[in-house]
């Protein structure tokens, strides 16, 4: 082998060894990529079958909001007739002709009795099959009756009964095809720090009724949006239970009243502990004041209000 020939090779060598070295450097960037890619592949499809299982459910079930026709008070008196005809439902103290049902208040707490054929109570919510008996068990929050046409939704309180009239044909029900969404965005699912305070005290909001609702104050999150520091305090229904495991965020943006429902939006989060967590904001939705006027939504605390807009998650929903 020429002298020339073997100081090629070896001046090579160190070349192809660096370029080797060079290519599989190259390739890690390349793979996590790939993960990356993947990832927000995988997020965007569960988040776009999410807000394709809420349509159907908008569409389909009987209690949808987009059914709710109206919210009746019924006093709590001994006995309260609940009259169903001509498309209408309305109460009355007497018996009527058309009365579907009577609801009973004794000992605090109500009950169901003198029901006309076909009519049923059901507890569990929207599909239940546990049939409450007339005049026995006590009614609890989301009985439903099922009376021809209508679904009554009731709610018991110490003082007063609300009812919630959902009707299959209201207009908007017939009508509805799809709730409104910004496009999925990765940028609006943040990094964000939960720190829990000392303790949890009960805070009263304000709803679109001008009632009161009552939470529990129960963490300050803090995030960076669009170079700015942000925090918002997120809220608890109650601090036992199923609703125990979650926090409640309601917060207004710049985007209400424009492209966003006016009263403002709502987050749910299942609880993380204290530390790092992710603050999807493609996941707020609207308060169901926005569907129906038989609802009573909490409003915003002015603490969570933000002096930027987030074009993220639901838009407002337009009759």
């Amino acid at each position: 082998m020429g002298k020339k020939l073997l100081l090629k090779r070896i001046l090579a060598l160190p070349l192809l060894t660096l370029f080797v070295a060079a290519l599989a450097m190259a390739q890690v960037p390349a793979e996590e990529n790939e993960a990356t890619v993947s990832g927000d592949m995988a997020w965007e499809q569960e988040l776009l079958r999410e807000r394709e299982l809420k349509d159907i459910e908008f569409k389909t079930s009987v209690t949808s909001p987009m059914a709710g026709r109206e919210r009746l008070t019924v006093p709590a008196v001994a006995r309260t007739f609940i009259l169903v005809s001509g498309g209408e439902v309305k109460t009355s103290e007497l018996p009527a002709k058309g009365a579907a049902f009577a609801l009973l208040f004794r000992d605090g707490q109500w009950y169901w009795d003198e029901g006309a054929p076909g009519v049923t109570c059901s507890e569990g919510g929207d599909g239940a099959t546990i049939l409450l008996p007339r005049g026995r068990a006590a009614l609890t929050a989301g009985c439903l009756f099922n009376v021809g046409r209508f679904m009554l939704a009731v709610y018991p309180g110490p003082d007063s009964l609300a009812m919630i009239v959902f009707d299959r044909k209201r207009r908007e029900m017939l009508d509805f095809d799809r709730l409104l969404y910004y496009a999925p965005d990765r940028r609006y699912a943040l990094k964000a720090h939960l720190e829990k305070f000392a303790e949890p005290l009960p805070l009263k909001i304000v709803t679109t009724r001008k009632l009161e609702k009552q939470f529990y104050r129960y963490a300050r999150i803090l995030f960076q949006l669009q170079g700015k520091e942000m925090a918002l305090t997120a809220l608890k229904a109650s601090l036992e239970g199923p609703d125990a495991q979650y926090l409640f965020i309601p917060f207004k943006d710049m985007s209400n009243g424009r492209e966003t429902y006016e009263v403002g939006r709502f987050l749910d989060v299942k609880d993380p502990g204290e530390g790092e967590f992710v603050l999807d904001f493609n996941r707020c939705y609207n308060p169901l004041c926005n569907y129906s006027p038989a609802y009573n939504c909490p409003l915003p605390p002015l603490e969570n209000i933000l002096d930027i807009a987030i074009p993220a998650g639901e838009k407002t929903y337009l009759h």
